[in-house]
């Protein structure tokens, strides 16, 4: 039997590791919240409704650099997490009321009378992410803290790229700034999980200067009911405040691509093929290209505008017009070319050509005879030519057949009415048609004398 002492001993050494085991898991906890890097797949049970118009303070929070490489061209690849910069909500039935310190609220509340809401969201991109950096994924990620009703159906969400300035403290549904075209779209659940919205495009154009950055605005169901969406504003004190995550690549190129449409025929059907090639010596590669056109000279047209191929069919090309080409390229780190001076041309030709055949004499005693022909093309040139014959307005017969010759002797066999035809083809193969009817005839009265043998 253990004396009591020990037996004391060993109970307060047990309480004692109990006690440090769960501080352990405190301390690791409350690094995580206040290195904010929690991973986002933590998820936390559905909390009553949030309150509205309170009074607090958002904590500090800078952009994390995820991951970064150096690229073979000697550029960098990275993926960075960005907080949220401004946040609130706007309420239509409080038209002049501002909640940027509220959680962001979405959908039509009914039973409080808020009515329809929406979300605007900015996040710092000129500061974090380098001018001309090629986006390859941007996502926006908010996570659900309330949902009414509670097991509600997905709500069809859409986010639009807002286009002129505002302040989470100021904005309100009467001063809401102007909002764009639809840039993305989600279906969020009931359950307190984080959502995202697919916003690489959106943050190309921000990353590329392209377009200003006044951020986005989230619009949910605005039905008249009771169903809404409360999600983490960047407010709170856990570390699940909206954020941005972006996948980029600087490839440190300031060099624009050479780009140039290459050669064409000197003739071409009225639908002819057009290519060009080009290079990036910068290393970033060319993404799209912008091709032009003009006709005989004049002004310069928009063909295609930001296409990724190298090669497209032109149309509707009319007879006898001289059209001309020229193109440039942009890279994945937003250099664009410049557009220089004609780089290829060719003139149309949808017309085949005529050609007729010489006259005959009206009558000849001989059997073997000359026949010429001639032709003309308004294009491309006549290629060969093809020349057919009847006796006594019988059958046609070919007789000279894709020959380049403009003459050929004739073997009459018999006595007789000989006529003949010619048509022509051109270079890009457009044929005359034979009519039937006869260019030239002459009639063969060839009378062999009677011999002694």
């Amino acid at each position: 039997m253990a004396a009591p002492g020990a037996e004391s001993g060993a109970r307060n050494a047990l309480v004692l590791l109990i006690v440090l085991a769960a501080a352990a898991v405190t301390l690791v906890v409350a690094l995580r919240t206040r290195s904010g890097e929690t991973p986002d797949g933590t998820d936390v049970p559905a909390e009553p409704r949030p309150p509205r118009r309170l009074e607090r303070t958002a904590p500090q929070r800078e952009a994390i650099v995820l991951e970064q490489t150096e690229t073979a061209g000697g550029g960098v690849d990275a993926i960075v997490h960005l907080p949220v910069e401004a946040d609130t909500y706007v309420a239509s039935g409080w038209p002049e009321q501002s909640f940027g310190l509220d959680p962001l609220y979405l959908g039509y509340d009914e039973m409080e009378g808020f009515a329809a809401q929406r979300i605007l969201l900015r996040f710092d991109i000129v500061n974090n992410i380098p001018e001309g950096a090629a986006i390859n994924d941007a996502r926006l990620r908010m996570h659900l803290t309330y949902s009414a009703p509670e097991d509600d159906a997905a709500m069809r969400t859409v986010g639009r790229e807002l286009l002129s300035p505002w302040a989470e403290t100021t904005a309100t549904w009467e001063t809401q700034p102007t909002w764009g075209p639809v840039r993305t779209e989600r279906l969020i659940g009931s359950e307190a999980v984080w959502y995202e919205w697919e916003v690489t495009e959106l943050v190309a154009d921000w990353a590329s200067r392209a377009r200003e950055n006044h951020g986005m605005e989230i619009i949910g169901d605005e039905r008249v009911q009771q169903r809404l969406r409360a999600f983490y504003a960047r407010e709170t004190t856990t570390p699940l405040y909206p954020r941005l995550i972006v996948d980029y690549t600087d490839y440190n190129d300031e060099t624009p691509p050479a780009v140039s449409v290459n050669p064409l025929p000197d003739y071409a059907l009225p639908d002819f093929t057009v290519s060009w090639t080009g290079d990036d010596h910068g290393g970033s590669g060319i993404v799209s290209y912008d091709v032009q056109y003009r006709v005989d000279g004049g002004e310069w047209f928009d063909w295609l505008t930001d296409v990724p191929y190298e090669s497209d069919e032109f149309t509707g090309g009319e007879n006898g017009r001289t059209y001309a080409f020229r193109a440039r390229g942009e890279d994945r780190a937003g250099n664009v070319g410049r557009l220089r001076d004609t780089e290829a041309s060719t003139t149309v030709d949808s017309e085949p050509p005529t050609s007729e055949v010489d006259a005959l004499p009206p009558s000849t005693s001989e059997r073997v005879f000359r026949v010429s022909w001639s032709g003309h093309d308004h294009g491309s040139g006549i290629w060969y030519f093809d020349v057919r014959y009847r006796l006594n307005g019988g059958d046609w017969v070919p007789w000279q057949q894709q020959t380049l010759a403009n003459g050929a002797t004739f073997v009459a066999m018999l006595n007789g009415t000989y006529e003949f035809e010619v048509r022509a083809v051109d270079r890009l193969g457009l044929e005359e048609a034979f009519t039937g009817l006869p260019e030239a005839s002459t009639v063969v009265d060839a009378r062999v004398p009677f011999g002694q043998p």
